[in-house]
């Protein structure tokens, strides 16, 4: 039986992921309100949706949902550049494929690394205080942390590490405490203030470079990424709190948020190509709802997922005829 909670979880946050890159791509970060809500978006969203896929690990299947995922990065990696061509007229690509994820495409790579990595971390004692220290020491890395997406995926390690580790029993106490809600609601509030009045740099929650690409040293950019990690943490408790006013809805988005990640982009790309946003900063804002909406209306139907699984299934039948399974 599926966790209906959860699936609602799943639901916003991928809708969320959405927005989010609707708003970067044709409204940009610029104006102070689109910073402000982009900000927030950023520093919940992808720490939260990590934590629930970290509660989703099952360890008994590690080596197949690496497989899993390395079925559907392959051809999205070379499917990317190929929409690109269109407009390019030029197919541009690094055939090493891992070497520099399209976009949205590091998540699945983080998820190769966060499986592997958790596989055996949850055999010591330490798992959350090793992928800690792991998240902050990648920011002394001397090179371009983009490569292979190791900022990424180290800077995100701790929350896919807590949500396998300990993320059903805290959100069983988000779900059991009194008026989490509405202590949900104030801390979004903090957190949305926080970005107005800071207009923190945005490269900060991507994850992705070092301290010295940062401009600061390293003492300073490390209590700055372990508290900007912090307020990820209390966003995501925030999150899962106030999600409970939803009581259930969006199921069926919930239980279909794959296709609209790895389909969201393209549809992403082509709308920002031939729609340039020139108005008021609050109706840019409702365009963009309404178009991540639309977005992930059409591409939670059970056809997507249908046809990812497929290309999967197909493309892992190779590898398990040589017995990794």
């Amino acid at each position: 039986m599926r966790d209906t909670y959860l699936d609602t979880s799943k639901a916003v946050l991928i809708f969320l992921v959405v927005l989010g890159h609707f708003l970067e791509r044709m409204v940009g970060w610029a104006d102070p309100i689109a910073h402000t809500v982009l900000g927030t978006i950023y520093f919940v969203h992808m720490p939260a949706f990590i934590f629930i896929s970290g509660m989703l690990f099952k360890d008994k299947n590690w080596m197949k949902n690496i497989l899993f995922f390395i079925s559907l990065y392959i051809p999205f990696q070379i499917l990317f550049p190929a929409f690109d061509a269109i407009w390019t007229g030029t197919f541009q690509i690094n055939w090493n494929l891992f070497e520099r994820p399209y976009w949205i495409l590091w998540y699945l790579l983080g998820m190769m690394v966060w499986t592997a990595l958790t596989h055996f971390l949850i055999k010591t004692k330490f798992a959350v205080w090793i992928a800690l220290i792991l998240a902050l020491a990648v920011g002394l890395s001397p090179w371009n942390n983009y490569q292979y997406s190791i900022g990424r995926i180290f800077v995100f390690l701790p929350f896919f590490v807590i949500g396998a580790v300990y993320g059903k029993a805290i959100i069983h106490k988000i779900q059991t405490v009194r008026y989490a809600e509405w202590f949900g609601l104030l801390i979004l509030f903090g957190i949305v203030s926080f970005v107005y009045l800071s207009q923190i740099n945005q490269f900060w929650l991507y994850g992705s470079l070092s301290y010295q690409q940062l401009k600061v040293d390293v003492l300073d950019g490390t209590l700055l990424r372990l508290g900007y990690m912090t307020i990820s943490s209390l966003g995501i408790v925030a999150i899962f709190a106030v999600i409970k006013l939803f009581r259930s809805r969006f199921i069926q988005l919930g239980t279909n948020t794959l296709p609209v990640y790895l389909l969201h982009g393209f549809v992403v790309i082509l709308i920002s190509k031939y729609w340039k946003l020139d108005s008021h900063i609050f109706i840019e804002i409702i365009v963009c709802i309404g178009l991540s909406v639309t977005t992930c209306w059409i591409l939670q139907q059970r056809f997507f997922d249908s046809l990812l699984r497929k290309m999967s299934l197909w493309l892992m039948k190779p590898v398990e005829r040589l017995g990794l399974k």
